[in-house]
């Protein structure tokens, strides 16, 4: 078997709800073959581990993904800092979202739409305010997804009028 067919294994387990399964595939992967893990492999392993709230494996995934340079994928990053988010580790938070602000790479909207999310999670009002602003400069403030987080995190907050302009108005700065 290829990376491709433990990636079959691996996400179908984590996509219909199999986290230990997941993880039981890949370190059986690990552990007994000498096929190596991808991009793809490690979004589902880590999206276990923050279904399963085991935040130990979580940050081994990240290590592995770190030292074998997967970890600048976007969607490797967008499932760490939902990780580590849902897990409510403010720390590796931070880490992850000064990761994200260190790389080279262009975020989509479901990168911004789940940090949006993690510092609502967190209460990061001040982190939540320059995210807001890298919304505007990025031209992510008509991205129904972006603006979705952004209603959600403003109304969670108590701010509803602010939720309510954004709601009816994305397009206006405040």
């Amino acid at each position: 078997m290829d990376t491709a067919c433990w990636n079959a294994v691996i996400v179908g387990c984590t996509r219909n709800g199999y986290y230990l399964d997941s993880l039981r595939t890949f370190n059986l992967m690990r552990r007994e073959t000498q096929v190596s893990h991808d991009s793809i492999t490690l979004v589902s392993v880590i999206s276990a581990c923050g279904n399963l709230e085991l935040l130990l494996e979580g940050q081994r995934c990240h290590g592995l993904a770190v030292k074998t340079l997967v970890d600048a994928n976007i969607r490797v990053q967008n499932a760490l800092i939902a990780m580590y988010g849902k897990l409510g580790e403010n720390d590796d938070v931070k880490e992850a979202l000064a990761l994200f602000r260190s790389l080279d790479f262009e975020p989509n909207e479901i990168t911004i739409a789940t940090i949006i999310s993690v510092c609502t999670q967190l209460g990061l009002a001040g982190f939540m305010k320059q995210i807001h602003g890298y919304v505007f400069r990025f031209q992510f403030h008509t991205n129904s997804f972006v603006i979705a987080a952004l209603v959600d995190s403003y109304s969670n907050s108590g701010r509803l009028e602010r939720a309510a302009t954004i709601f009816r108005h994305p397009s206006e700065k405040n």
